[in-house]
C-alpha cells in the first residue's frame, strides 16, 4: 500500500496564532506580530487569486520572520512549481523550517519527501521520524503511513504488531486505506490473530467510503462459503458493483460468476439494492 500525502488546515491556523503568541511573549511587539500574520494572510489570498507573484513576496515575508504556515506554504509552492519552476529541493528546505516548529503538514510532506527522494536523499528513517512527529499529534496519514512502513519492514526490522497499532489509529479516525489494510492484517493474521468477522467490519467501513478495493475484496468475502462471514449473496452483488463500476478488473468476472448461482429474484433485488446505494451516495446507474 503506498504511502499518503495528506492536509490538515486546522493545524496550520493553529500554529499561526501560536506565532503570534510567542512574538509578544518574546518582546516583538503585537504590532509586528500583527504584520507578519497580515503577510501570511495576504499571501493566502494572492495564491487564492492565482497571482503567483504577490503571493509569494507575502509568503517570503513572513516566512523568513518565522511564520510556520508561510514556511509550509512556500514548500508546497515550490513543491507545486505553481506560478514558477518546481524546485523540491527549496520546497524541502521551506518544508524543514516549518516543521521543526512542529507544522503537522509539512512533518507530513517532508517525510514523504524523505521516503521518496524527491528533494533531498532517500531516507525512510529520517522519513519515519517526521512520520513520528506527526502521528503523534494525530495525523491519520501519518499514522498510516507508519504502518504502511513497518508493515514493509521498510527502515527496519518489519514489525507487523507496530503496523497494526499505527492502522488502527489512523482507521479510528475515519482513513478508509488504512481501514482496509487493517482488515486485510485480520484476514491474514498479520500481527493480530485472524478473524474473519473483523476482517469483514474494517473492510465495509473502508467500503461505504468507496475504497475500490475494500469494495471487491469485501463483496468476495461475502460469496464464499468458506470462511466465517455469513454467505450473503446480495451484499455480494452490491459490492462487486460497486467495484466495478470504479473500475475494478476482477470484479466483473466475480460478478458473472456470483449471478449463475443466484436467481433471477435474488439478481432483481440486489439490483435495487445498488441502485438505493447508488442514487444516495454516487448518483449512478446500477451495473
Amino acid at each position: 500500500m503506498p504511502i499518503t500525502k495528506t492536509r490538515n488546515p486546522f493545524f496550520s491556523k493553529v500554529f499561526s496564532l501560536l506565532l503570534l503568541w510567542s512574538c509578544v511573549i518574546l518582546g516583538a511587539g503585537t504590532l509586528g506580530c500583527e504584520n507578519v500574520e497580515a503577510n501570511y494572510q495576504e499571501g493566502v489570498s494572492a495564491l487564492k487569486a492565482g497571482d503567483y507573484d504577490v503571493a509569494l513576496k507575502k509568503f517570503h515575508s513572513a516566512a523568513e520572520k518565522g511564520h510556520s504556515g508561510a514556511q509550509a506554504a512556500l514548500g508546497e509552492i515550490y513543491n507545486r512549481g505553481e506560478g514558477i519552476n518546481r524546485n523540491a529541493q527549496e520546497a524541502a528546505k521551506w518544508y524543514r523550517l516549518a516543521a521543526e516548529q512542529g507544522h503537522i503538514d509539512a512533518q507530513v510532506t517532508l517525510g514523504w519527501m524523505y521516503n521518496a527522494g524527491t528533494g533531498v536523499p532517500e531516507d525512510v528513517m529520517e522519513a519515519m521520524k517526521w512520520f513520528e512527529l506527526a502521528a503523534d499529534q494525530g495525523h491519520p496519514g501519518a499514522q498510516n503511513n507508519l504502518g504502511v512502513l513497518y508493515r514493509q519492514g521498510r527502515g527496519g526490522d518489519m514489525d507487523v504488531v507496530k503496523a497494526v497499532i499505527w492502522f488502527r489509529k489512523a482507521a479510528d479516525q475515519g482513513m478508509a486505506p488504512a481501514q482496509y489494510t487493517l482488515g486485510q492484517m485480520y484476514l491474514n493474521g498479520e500481527g493480530v490473530k485472524p478473524n474473519v468477522e473483523e476482517a469483514a467490519q474494517w473492510y465495509t467501513r473502508a467500503a461505504t467510503q468507496g475504497l475500490i478495493e475494500a469494495q471487491a475484496d469485501l463483496g468476495f468475502l461475502y460469496a464464499r462459503r468458506d470462511n466465517k462471514v455469513p454467505q450473503d449473496f446480495l451484499m455480494a452483488y452490491q459490492w462487486l458493483t460497486l467495484a466495478a463500476q470504479q473500475g475494478d478488473r476482477m470484479a466483473p468476472a466475480d460478478l458473472r460468476k456470483l449471478m449463475e448461482t443466484m436467481p433471477p429474484d435474488q439478481i432483481e433485488v440486489a439490483k435495487n439494492l445498488v441502485q438505493g446505494w447508488n442514487q444516495k451516495h454516487q448518483g449512478r446507474k446500477a451495473f
